[in-house]
């Protein structure tokens, strides 16, 4: 129903991304129920119809500038909204009176909106200059008459799919769909299609499995959440639902058309936006992609070591309008000295902290979440001249992605014991570790789109790397750990459950490993993920969060975290910081941990005498704000803020179901 047709090259790309169909952006959609109907002109009576293009303000040698407002006119109409000038909103309302009332859908200047509309002499008002593209898919009488078909509700809306979380929808195939709570006399069936925390552009098209699927579709989606309503005839057979990009997708029968009535009371469902309530950006978890290595020119100025003192600005261009944050794994390698880097959006001043700290030839990870800037950029700051490698795991979305569940940590993996593994023992080099990680440790058995853990690897064999995926993926080229022979390394890692539950990983040497679970991400949960200037909390060198000395051997840290560094003083569920431990007294390690729970059987942080280590840490925060920093040896620890996760809700304007 969307043929894009502009010259402009910003608009072919998206358009290109998109497979240029039609969408709509949202955070939840609520479904109400046939107690309460539409609220319209009289009738009801739909005559539905091939597509017909009734507008499309695109028209000309380029794109314009856009319009405020259009004419709609008359019918069971998809709107699409393109090329907006910024973000705003599109109200509906009848032509010859004043727009007002409750926005019919909110855009943003990257993404297609669309939504559908029951008009009568209507129009149009933008609040931002945008293209607008209207299709007549069918009619709606004012007034009831023997032809035609009737929309007629069910009592309760009853899923028909459910691929949220980890039982996801095949990806470019077609799923059938269980409609079996539609009489038989029906003769189309009306369709509520819902997907949400995306991995890709992509779109969805409900059709009768007998037939060919057409080109047009019902819905599509970028990185958002996205919702569309389809009209498919039940006349030919089974319903089919062909989805192509992956993302989690949910398809619910709303009623049916049926040569019942004439009621002048049921009128065909549509959508409008009022302002809702929306938890803050959840995780849009990726299998890891590489977007810079210097060592090949990739994303850096050129095939060279970044010099001492510079600063990359790294562009994510996988980021959309509605990316918050992004999660980065981080690697340093063939440093010319001892020093640190520090990654930070490139609209705020670098802050006094650091993601990494490294010794001249050693080679170092490290998860990073860090805010976009207003360019959808990232800058890596470096101390010392240096090769630098970053891998995108994720990526945190304004009222999409999967929201999380933080947990005090849940050891589900050492080869050592054995825990996950069938027996104890080293895994062998290039080997691939199938850990079940849904339904152990606290994680719910379905339903759970990814994890945050822990991964350590210990006593290698040789220097090399460790690599965590979904199984039901090609193994990336990108790395979450690098070792030397016989070093203990840990690094955060983000990580995409498979639609089994399970995760790989794939250890290039000999190796043990280890994994604790901090967190699980499913799209049902409330907590978001707020990004803050990273900011520094710890320091026991300067005296800062705590007492200017080390903590001593067998000794624990009381660090309060909420109310400091722009991290609320209540509803703080839990914080990410970057921990680091340097001037150890000895090789050791570090846990970090809720106050309120006991310590667990779990390690953030695994060091050598007088190595300094980093990691990223996400760990829950007790009920008085609190979190525990346990050192098994003497050292002096540091902890920069990052970010903080919570339940507290944004007003939004919602596509609701009415």
């Amino acid at each position: 129903m969307f043929s894009p047709r502009s010259t402009s090259s910003q608009h072919r790309r998206r358009a290109s991304s998109l497979f240029a169909v039609a969408a709509v952006a949202c955070a939840a959609v609520a479904v109400a129920t046939a107690s309460t109907p539409a609220v319209a002109a009289p009738g009801g009576r739909v005559v539905l119809q091939p597509p017909v293009r009734l507008l499309d303000t695109r028209g000309g040698p380029g794109i314009g500038p856009g319009v405020r407002e259009a004419v709609l006119g008359s019918g069971l109409l998809t709107v699409t909204i393109v090329d907006a000038g910024g973000p705003g909103t599109a109200t509906v309302y009848p032509c010859g009176s004043t727009p007002g009332g409750v926005p019919a859908t909110v855009f943003g200047p990257e993404a297609v909106e669309y939504f559908m509309v029951v008009a009568d002499g209507s129009c149009l008002s933008l609040s931002t200059p945008a293209h607008v593209i209207v299709d007549l898919i069918g009619t709606v009488a004012a007034s009831p008459f023997g032809g035609g078909q009737q929309y007629v509700p069910l009592a309760s809306p009853v899923r028909a799919f459910d691929g949220f979380g980890s039982a996801r929808a095949g990806v470019g195939a077609a799923t059938q769909i269980d409609i079996g709570a539609v009489p038989v006399e029906a003769r189309a069936v009306v369709l509520l299609i819902e997907v949400n925390d995306p991995v890709t552009a992509g779109f969805a098209k409900a059709y009768p499995c007998a037939t060919p699927r057409p080109v047009n579709s019902d819905m599509s989606w970028v990185n958002d959440r996205a919702v569309g309503i389809a009209y498919v005839d039940v006349t030919q057979g089974p319903i089919c639902v062909w989805q192509h990009g992956e993302a989690g997708s949910r398809v619910t029968v709303l009623g049916h058309l049926s040569s019942d009535g004439p009621d002048p009371n049921r009128l065909p469902p549509t959508l409008n936006a009022p302002l809702t309530q929306v938890r803050p950006p959840g995780l849009r978890a990726i299998t890891p992609v590489r977007v810079a290595d210097s060592r090949n020119g990739s994303g850096t100025p050129g095939a060279r070591p970044l010099e001492a003192g510079e600063t990359l600005e790294l562009e994510i261009t996988q980021a959309s309008a509605s990316t918050t944050a992004v999660a980065l794994n981080v690697t340093v390698t063939e440093p010319a000295a001892a020093g640190y880097l520090t990654v930070f959006p490139c609209d705020r001043s670098r802050p006094k902290a650091s993601n990494l700290n490294y010794v001249a030839g050693e080679t170092v990870p490290n998860l990073v979440n860090v805010k976009l800037s207003v360019t959808r950029s990232v800058c890596l700051y470096t101390q010392q001249k240096t090769h630098l490698i970053v891998d995108l795991a994720g990526t945190f979305e304004a009222g999409g992605g999967a929201g999380a569940q933080p947990m005090a940590p849940v050891r589900i993996l050492d080869t050592r014991t054995p825990i996950g593994v069938p027996e104890a023992g080293r895994r062998a080099a290039g080997s691939v570790l199938v850990l079940q990680v849904a339904g152990r440790g606290g994680v719910p058995v379905s339903g759970v789109a990814a994890v945050t853990m822990n991964v350590t690897v210990t006593d290698p064999e040789a220097e090399g790397f460790v690599t965590v995926y979904p199984c039901d993926r090609p193994r990336p080229t990108a790395s979450n750990l690098n070792f030397a022979a016989g070093q203990t390394v840990p690094n955060l890692v983000s990580v995409r459950l498979s639609t089994a539950g399970t995760v790989c990983l794939f250890a290039q040497r000999a190796t043990h490993l280890l994994a604790d679970l901090a967190a699980w991400y499913a799209v049902d949960e409330n907590d978001g993920y707020r990004e803050v200037a990273p900011d520094r909390l710890l320091d026991t060198r300067e005296g800062i969060g705590a007492p200017l000395r080390k903590v001593a051997a067998g000794g624990t840290l009381v660090l309060q975290v909420a109310g400091r560094s722009g991290v609320p003083s209540s509803g703080v569920s839990a914080v990410t910081m970057n921990v680091t431990a340097t001037e150890a007294e000895g090789d050791g390690y570090v846990t970090v941990y809720p106050c309120d729970a006991p310590r667990p059987e779990a390690s953030n942080l695994n060091h050598a005498s007088a190595e300094t280590v980093p990691n990223l840490v996400t760990v829950q925060v007790a009920g008085d704000g609190t979190v525990c920093l346990f050192a098994q040896r003497s050292v002096h620890l540091i902890a920069d803020v990052a970010g903080y996760f919570t339940e507290a809700t944004d007003l939004r304007n919602t596509p609701t179901l009415v």
